[in-house]
């Protein structure tokens, strides 16, 4: 408590030497740092370093009319493939202006910089240490960068960019040149979901060594599969690479989609000569247009497994445009942890549902059967046992909780799969 009080007790004189009123965020609070590689115009190896910060962990200065928030990121880059590599620095500055001091107190904003560095193929650790102006706040992070040699074969991708673009959109497979007009950009960071009002798309580029005198036709093949390696769409596109700004964009349609993590892959492949290049990205959904209206009754279902009545009532009652929204507050009031990017509580619940729907499905959704109700409810047990009716042809799942001094048991009748509760409270 008396370090506490010290460190308050620093921060606002140094605030206060500089002259102006400030605001004190509410806590102390994580900032983001991601890294991506990618290649450049100049088809050069490069890293791109972004710096997310909250508004709840800037410190806003109250200036003639609005608030003000300054940061400066020191980067330090130092590869660890190479024995005795000596680390480069760099600094990213940042900033952060609204007129009221509700807005800096707003969970759901981040102020945003970065900078593009170019990085030799390797791996490296990228350290960032952020440091807010006109204070003694500092904080650190750091991540690990795999910087790939693109093109290796002659031919690479670009890192692929998640999107969230208006669900009004009509392109699905276009280039960027053609698209972008219709397509509302907004970058997402890695863990962020797709709004139900949006469609998440990929914008990709693809590189060519060397300069073409015609065209080269290139096959671009693109899958997404769920976290559990199952295909769930499938493309191919003939394209034209100029070696000039070939960059594309695929925009999905997931409606139809269970909630989860998918994982975009995208392969090219040109012919005399031959050549080959992959690259990868994840996308996030959390939620469906068709969770929220064709289907909402499977889900107030399903989260009745997990919550109250009282607590659903919110989300049974909103009419359906206001849906979205209420789904939304209903999430934020079990996030754990407000201050990082990720619901922990809503990404446990979504992957327990995926499991029992791929697992538990042989008689009907899997978030009906009797193991998909208990799994959803609690998890995964840390202990299964079977063991066989000696009288009849059946067998008996147990299902073991330590933790929670919790178990239950489940009898397949006949052997077949269908899994009753037959010992154990819900």
């Amino acid at each position: 408590m008396r370090n506490r009080s010290l460190f308050l007790l620093l921060l606002l004189v140094a605030t206060l030497a500089a002259g102006a009123a400030f605001v004190r965020p509410a806590a102390a609070q994580p900032f983001g740092l991601y890294a991506s590689a990618f290649l450049d115009s100049t088809r050069a190896t490069s890293a791109r370093i972004t710096v997310d910060v909250p508004f709840r962990t800037l410190v806003f200065l109250k200036k003639e009319g609005y608030f003000d928030a300054r940061f400066d990121a020191f980067l330090s880059i130092k590869r660890t493939d190479v024995e005795n590599a000596r680390p480069t620095t760099y600094v990213i500055h940042g900033f952060a202006t609204v007129k009221s001091y509700d807005e800096t107190q707003r969970r759901d904003q981040k102020a945003r910089a970065w900078r593009e560095i170019k990085l030799a193929p390797g791996q490296y650790e990228v350290v960032g240490t952020l440091r807010l102006r006109d204070t003694v706040v500092e904080m650190q992070r750091s991540v690990n960068l795999r910087v790939p040699d693109f093109l290796a074969s002659g031919m690479g991708f670009g890192t692929p960019q998640v999107l969230s673009v208006p669900d009004t959109c009509k392109a699905r497979f276009a280039l960027w040149a053609d698209a972008k007009d219709e397509l509302a950009r907004g970058d997402l960071p890695p863990d962020a979901a797709i709004a139900i009002e949006t469609r998440p798309a990929v914008r990709f580029e693809v590189f060519l060594e060397g300069e073409t005198t015609e065209p080269v036709p290139c096959d671009i093949n693109y899958e997404v599969t769920d976290q559990n390696e199952q295909q769930v769409l499938y493309g191919r596109r003939r394209v034209q690479l100029t070696g000039k700004a070939d960059e594309y964009v695929l925009v999905f349609n997931v409606d139809d989609w269970g909630p989860g993590v998918y994982r975009v892959n995208l392969r090219g492949r040109t012919r005399n000569p031959d050549r080959d290049a992959t690259a990868s990205t994840d996308i996030r959904v959390d939620v469906t247009r068709a969770m929220l209206g064709a289907n909402f009754d499977d889900t107030l279902e399903i989260l009745s497994l997990i919550a109250s009545q009282d607590d659903l009532r919110p989300l049974r009652d909103a009419p359906e445009t206001e849906r979205a929204a209420a789904w939304k507050r209903f999430w934020a009031s079990r996030d754990p942890d407000p201050t990082t990017d990720e619901n922990e509580a809503l990404s446990m619940y979504l992957a327990r549902v995926q499991h029992v729907v791929r697992e538990y499905a042989q008689f009907g959704p899997g978030w009906r059967s009797d193991r998909g109700r208990v799994y959803i409810r609690y998890g995964r047990p840390d202990q299964i046992d079977t063991a066989m009716d000696q009288r009849a042809q059946g067998e008996y799942e147990i299902w073991r909780y330590y933790e929670q001094n919790r178990s239950f048991v489940f009898y397949d009748m006949f052997g077949v799969g269908d899994y009753k509760l037959v010992e154990g409270e819900l």
